[in-house]
């Protein structure tokens, strides 16, 4: 049985962010609460590619009803993920992250047993492993335009305007904040239900009941919230954004990936960077309190000073500076990053160069 699981966890580890080995066997007793003997097996046969139930037992003979009955309450359970194409359901295996452990925010809800099992692998190895690849899982936008209104911005690059591209939105609980309040340590008071996600990705999660469908109007209400509450937003890093995450530094793993890299600015491949214009600079530290990597400081005159190598360029620290000091400037030309098309070619991407590593 721990062969089994041996060799899933060896398959996501060749996906995206990673799934690495520990020394204490946490990432297994994880996945053996996650998925049955069966479910494992039959996860083992999925492809990265949606795949209808005729096709999959096409490729590997069985029953097509009753591999449609054992997919579909997988796909359920968060364990692989489903979209419909010409109006057919077709499964695929995602990655752990964004994925699986996303699609088990019901579970963290009901589980007892989970939110140890998650923080666990976390603390034993599983958050040092997200900054690995130079392609992220994630990119840091401000939250709109007006932040940057001198310069020509990507629509990828705008919250906003990311909304304007999709025609079913969904909100779900930030997994990291439920995870950190289940172990009675979310500290921040940030709010909870703050996840977007967009068509394909919120359909999977509106049916299976992990999500709520809002308007466009909703949607740009909790961006702001999320501004307001000093949450760094951070969408899929491609260009046709599957969902936009709203991070704290407290609770989030990714945050605490970054926290961890000597230079957490070339890691998220954001376009921007944070400036204080010294002479408007009155020291509140507002500032400082909003930013959730420490990439600012008051220098021995008590003027606020950006760190370049740690700052995500998110903007937090300009919406809300009282003296309008602060703002956000493009990089250069050649530091500008062009994210992939789609949520596929980044994982692409990164399962190359895990493989590589």
């Amino acid at each position: 049985m721990t062969e089994l699981y041996e060799r899933l966890r060896h398959r996501f580890d060749t996906r995206t962010t990673g799934y690495p080995k520990t020394t204490t066997g946490s990432e297994i007793r994880l996945l053996q609460l996650l998925y049955s003997e069966s479910e494992a097996q039959l996860f083992l046969e999925m492809t990265p590619d949606g795949e209808t139930p005729r096709q999959v037992s096409q490729r590997l003979g069985g029953d097509e009803n009753r591999l449609a009955s054992e997919l579909e309450a997988m796909a359920r359970k968060g364990l692989v993920f489903r979209e419909y194409k010409e109006g057919q359901p077709c499964y695929s295996a995602p990655p752990f992250i964004v994925g699986v452990l996303e699609f088990q925010i019901k579970k963290m809800h009901e589980d007892p047993k989970l939110p140890m099992a998650v923080a666990t692998y976390a603390l034993d190895g599983f958050i040092k492993s997200l900054s690995e690849t130079d392609t992220p899982h994630q990119r840091v936008i401000p939250i709109n335009t007006s932040l940057v209104s001198q310069w020509p911005i990507a629509t990828y690059d705008d919250a906003v305007a990311i909304l304007d591209q999709h025609e079913v939105i969904g909100v779900a609980d930030c997994m990291c904040r439920v995870l950190s309040k289940k172990l009675g340590a979310h500290l921040c008071g940030a709010p909870i239900e703050t996840c977007l996600g967009f068509d394909a990705m919120a359909e999977f999660y509106i049916e299976n009941g992990f999500a709520r469908r809002i308007s466009k109007d909703e949607a740009v209400a909790i961006l702001t919230q999320s501004d307001e509450a000093g949450l760094i937003l951070q969408p899929m890093n491609a260009k046709d954004v599957g969902t936009i995450c709203s991070c704290c530094g407290d609770c989030c793993a990714m945050m605490h990936s970054l926290k961890m890299h000597p230079s957490p600015a070339t890691q998220v491949k954001s376009a921007y960077f944070a400036t204080i214009e010294p002479d408007g600079c009155v020291g509140c530290g507002v500032c400082l309190d909003r930013c959730g990597i420490d990439a600012i400081r008051l220098n021995e005159e008590d003027i606020a000073v950006v760190d370049t190598n740690r700052c995500l360029g998110c903007g937090l620290c300009v919406t809300t500076c009282p003296t309008d000091a602060a703002r956000l400037e493009k990089k250069p030309e050649s530091l500008i990053y062009e994210p992939p098309a789609d949520h596929l070619e980044m994982a692409l991407r990164m399962a190359r160069e895990r493989s590589m590593a």
